[in-house]
């Protein structure tokens, strides 16, 4: 995927930008300003209910610090990511290798 930056809101939340799990090896660096806390998802962000898409009810938690980099490198697949919790205006970018 291409850099994706997005913006935080009045309430301190991005949108969600979602990732593509089967891209393996999975590797997402992504880098945030100010002060909110960066979460990850397992959920299944485009789900479909009866044939039809719904809405997605993410379980959110927080992004995990391991090596190689403690705050900007995920290898496990998530299916998706937000900044949340910050201040109106910050950023999240997210840029996940293997796809064009």
């Amino acid at each position: 995927m291409r850099q994706t930056t997005v913006t935080a809101d009045a309430e301190g939340n991005t949108p969600v930008v979602v990732l593509d799990q089967y891209i393996a090896p999975f590797q997402v660096t992504y880098a945030k300003t100010g002060s909110g806390t960066v979460q990850v998802s397992a959920t299944d962000p485009y789900p479909v209910v009866n044939g039809n898409f719904t809405t997605a009810s993410f379980t959110w938690i927080s992004a995990p610090t391991t090596a190689p980099n403690t705050t900007t490198f995920l290898a496990q697949p998530y299916r998706a990511m937000r900044l949340t919790g910050g201040a109106e205006n910050d950023t999240l970018t997210v840029i996940q290798g293997g796809v064009k």
